[in-house]
C-alpha cells in the first residue's frame, strides 16, 4: 500500500467497515476477461478469521465461477463524500475500502445455511427477534463462504 497512514489493521475497524459497506464485488478469472460480480453479503469473524456469506437462486452464470477452493478476489466500500476547497482549487475524497482475496465454498447443509442466512439478515436489518424462513425456501437457495485468505483495509476522513 502506497499511503500507509491510510491503512486500517484493527479486526474492529475492519468488521465495521465491512457491515457499513452495501455490497461487495467479487473478481474471477475467466478464459477470455475477468468476470466481476456485485452480490449483498454477510460477514463474520471468529479468531481473527474473517467469513464473507453470499446467496443466489439455484441458477445463473455465477455458478460457473462459485466453485469449491475457487480462488475470488473482491473489493467493497463505503462512507464517500467528496470535500470541495473552493478557495485552494483543490478537492478530495474521503472513502473506506477493502480489497482482499479467498476461497469459496458452497454451504449445502439445512442448518449451516439457515446460519449463513441468518448473518447476511442481520447484516441488512437488525431484527428483534430471528428471522424464521420457510421450511421449503433454504433447499433452493444457493449459500456460498468466502473464507478470507488476505486482505487491505484503507480509509481517508
Amino acid at each position: 500500500m502506497r499511503r500507509a497512514d491510510r491503512e486500517v489493521t484493527d479486526i474492529n475497524e475492519i468488521l465495521r467497515i465491512m457491515k457499513d459497506c452495501d455490497d461487495v464485488v467479487l473478481a474471477f478469472n475467466d478464459e477470455s476477461s475477468p468476470y466481476i460480480l456485485a452480490v449483498n453479503f454477510g460477514v463474520s469473524e471468529a479468531q481473527g478469521e474473517i467469513t464473507l456469506f453470499i446467496h443466489g437462486a439455484r441458477e445463473g452464470k455465477k455458478y460457473d465461477y462459485l466453485k469449491d477452493g475457487a480462488a475470488v478476489s473482491f473489493q467493497m466500500s463505503t462512507n464517500h463524500k467528496l470535500i470541495m476547497d473552493k478557495e485552494r482549487g483543490y478537492c478530495t475524497m474521503n472513502y473506506e475500502s477493502i480489497i482482499g482475496r479467498g476461497e469459496v465454498y458452497e454451504i449445502n447443509d439445512y442448518d449451516e445455511k439457515e446460519e449463513a442466512l441468518e448473518v447476511l439478515v442481520q447484516k441488512y436489518h437488525i431484527p428483534s427477534e430471528k428471522f424464521v424462513y420457510a421450511r421449503a425456501a433454504i433447499p433452493r437457495t444457493r449459500v456460498f463462504k468466502i473464507c478470507v485468505k488476505e486482505l487491505t483495509c484503507k480509509a481517508k476522513a
